[in-house]
């Protein structure tokens, strides 16, 4: 078993270190979040590590962000719109309490840096960041696809295995409850977000794809992904109340990040879930 953990921690990070040497960053405009260009290609999916896994082939190129998106890039959408945002569930050491008073910039306790990842916003209020973007700088940004998120996440590995994980956790680095932490909950005791980057990246050149924030994504949430697209497209059927996060958060455990997904409520915000933008790119 030792020999199996040390060969897949050696392939990971041959496989980051030729990865690496043909990232490609594009940045539009001074307040538009810098996106890395993933490659298409192939790959399995299905609804647990367990379950019947299906092929999905992305065709095309497509861009996602580097870094999920900061309090501080955040913080421009809402000065230039007057967006107003209030209304939390926030996570504690106690569980989850609901607090009107609570903002995207007032998320925890202690106030946030504009570095760290941007939490208590709704799919709504996303989405509405994304149509702002859209009309700042031109171009055709939007949410990830769920099958494009999970994709860019593997950046080559399995992820249904959790032996993988835990050899890229421990390359890699992340901040959920029990990676590598003291704490019941929260990476070295912190109890929320880290600021982005901290880590290191995947082999795609994308950071913190696991914990952190939990991400939005485009998708309507379906229980089952036995019907989902298989060409990497948003599923736009289904529950669309609800839509999916993915990746867990700073209160998520290690063995349940690699294949969290979630719905939840379009309106809902909480403060271990933010997102972080894609881009279509022309043909």
């Amino acid at each position: 078993m030792a020999r199996i953990v040390v060969a897949m921690v050696l392939a990971l990070l041959a496989f980051t270190t030729s990865a690496h040497a043909q990232i490609r960053e594009i940045k539009d405009c001074d307040q538009c979040p810098t996106v890395v260009v993933i490659p298409p290609g192939k790959f399995q999916r299905s609804d647990t590590a367990v379950g019947t896994p299906f092929p999905v082939e992305i065709k095309r190129p497509f861009a996602i962000a580097k870094y999920e998106v900061t309090v501080g890039q955040f913080r421009a959408f809402v000065a230039d719109t007057g967006a107003a945002i209030a209304g939390c569930t926030q996570w504690r050491d106690l569980g989850p309490k609901d607090n009107p008073a609570a903002t995207w910039d007032n998320a925890f306790p202690t106030k946030q840096a504009d570095t760290e990842p941007v939490v208590c916003v709704s799919w709504d209020d996303v989405d509405a960041y994304v149509e702002w973007l859209r009309r700042k700088s031109g171009e055709p940004y939007r949410l990830a696809t769920e099958a494009e998120w999970e994709y860019s996440a593997r950046a080559g590995g399995p992820n249904t295995s959790t032996l993988w994980l835990k050899a890229n956790l421990n390359a890699n680095g992340a901040n959920c409850q029990d990676c590598g932490g003291n704490s019941t909950m929260g990476h070295i005791e912190d109890l929320k977000v880290f600021p982005v980057g901290r880590f290191t990246g995947n082999a795609f050149g994308l950071f913190d794809m696991y914990g952190n924030a939990a991400e939005w994504v485009d998708d309507c949430y379906n229980r089952s992904l036995e019907k989902a697209p298989r060409d990497g497209t948003a599923w736009l059927d289904g529950d669309c109340n609800l839509h999916v996060t993915r990746g867990g958060g700073w209160r998520s455990e290690w063995t349940t990040i690699g294949g969290f997904r979630e719905g939840v409520e379009a309106k809902k915000r909480l403060n271990d879930t933010g997102f972080r933008v894609a881009k279509s790119l022309p043909e």
